[in-house]
């Protein structure tokens, strides 16, 4: 049947009718389930950050010996600081010896640890509480290193927390089973040192702190040429790929106490980045945590990026083997509260939020510390006016006002 003009408006406008009142109605039952999102107030560090990619610089030197043809196992901690003529690595002939000598030192440290246990037991029976303490500064430590990840720090607390603990044991007078273990350990020492181990050692040519390893970026830019370097080099830096090692290399020495981070930075952010300023570098994905470091040189625009040069001198495991990584520029820290966008409203030109008191919505003030196009970080202002911590902060509503009533 063909339908007239007359009766195809009709269709037309009843359908639209439909779909109108089906949006309000749907409207209605979400406002009805849901009729604002909140959020709570919670007082806590912000930091604001440039995330960029960094290579480092350290004054780097080859350790070379002649008898580079077997396994390797080093002695000494990378990080750790060597005087000339310290043995910092030893040579086998196949990985069998190697393995022997490792668990053979592995061993001696646990015999020392089960002996140091042994003469301790009986003693402090008649005071148990006092090493609480010892155990509850052991686990702020321990929780301390997970939190700034730094592994070197992570290993002594967890020691210093099973001696804590094991030592509170001994003075309850729980049994802990320490000569069998110590009779199993040193049986198993004893084994071990009838096999022949034979082995050269590698000394250090001169003081530095010494790394195990090398990466081929060793000589990829010179140590006294930081302070002359452009966006360009850098960034040649951080695609260069690594170049081949000297066969006979067994580590290499960190000469100078000084390293430095070369990376580029937005111009439109560099202004919040002066020469000799101290900043605190994050490093993620590592188990650095934050370095603190001095901003030793800025360069000129190019393009839409500067040149920064950070100086460090903080020396371990953890930051001897970096070299190209994604680094954050902490440039501002804040303790506040940080909040959505969304929530801020003006009234009276006094910027603010609405909060969710039980049934009552109140609108309270703000004092903006820093914001970004999607959060704002408000500060604690001890005033009954202004946002509190656990405060409820209406992020989206509508019909807002001060004195509203929810039912």
């Amino acid at each position: 049947m063909k339908l007239n003009k007359n009766q195809t408006k009709q269709i037309f406008f009843s359908v639209v009718g439909v779909l109108i009142i089906a949006y309000f109605i749907y409207q209605i039952v979400q406002m009805n389930t849901n009729p604002y999102k909140t959020e709570i107030a919670l007082e806590r560090p912000i930091q604001s950050k440039i995330t960029t990619k960094a290579f480092i610089v350290r004054d780097e030197t080859y350790i070379t010996a002649t008898n580079s043809g077997g396994t390797v196992v080093s002695i000494a901690e990378d990080g750790k600081r060597v005087s000339s003529g310290d043995g910092v690595a030893v040579v086998f002939q196949d990985e069998n010896s190697a393995a022997t000598y490792v668990r053979i030192n592995e061993l001696k440290k646990e015999i020392d640890y089960y002996k140091q246990l042994n003469n301790r037991v009986g003693l402090g029976v008649n005071a148990p509480s006092s090493y609480n303490k010892l155990i509850d500064d052991a686990c702020i430590s321990f929780i301390s290193a997970s939190r700034d990840k730094i592994s070197s720090d992570f290993d002594d607390a967890l020691i210093d927390l099973r001696d804590a603990i094991t030592t509170r044991q001994l003075a309850v007078g729980e049994k802990v089973s320490v000569e069998s273990k110590l009779a199993e350990l040193e049986a198993e020492l004893v084994s071990l040192n009838q096999k022949s181990v034979n082995y050269s050692t590698v000394t250090s040519p001169s003081s530095g702190y010494y790394i195990g390893s090398v990466d081929g970026y060793e000589d990829s830019i010179v140590y006294s040429d930081v302070m002359n370097v452009n966006c360009e080099k850098i960034s040649s830096l951080l695609s260069s790929q690594p170049g081949s090692s000297p066969t006979d290399v067994m580590g290499k020495l960190v000469d100078n106490f000084d390293w430095y981070i070369l990376c580029n930075v937005p111009y439109n952010e560099s202004g919040k980045i002066n020469v000799g300023s101290i900043i605190k570098v994050n490093v993620p994905n590592t188990t650095v945590g934050t370095l603190k470091c001095t901003v030793v040189e800025k360069g000129n625009r190019e393009g839409e990026q500067v040149a920064v040069v950070l100086k460090c001198n903080t020396m371990n495991r953890d930051v001897a083997n970096l070299r190209i990584h994604e680094v954050e520029l902490v440039t501002e820290d804040y303790i506040g509260v940080r909040i959505q966008n969304t929530a801020i409203r003006e009234i009276d030109g006094q910027k603010g939020v609405f909060v969710k008191s039980g049934n009552i919505i109140q609108f309270k003030k703000i004092n903006i510390v820093y914001s970004t196009e999607d959060f704002s970080v408000i500060e604690i202002v001890n005033d009954s006016s202004y946002v509190k911590q656990y405060d409820t902060i209406i992020t989206e509503g509508v019909d807002l006002y001060d004195g509203k009533v929810i039912s």
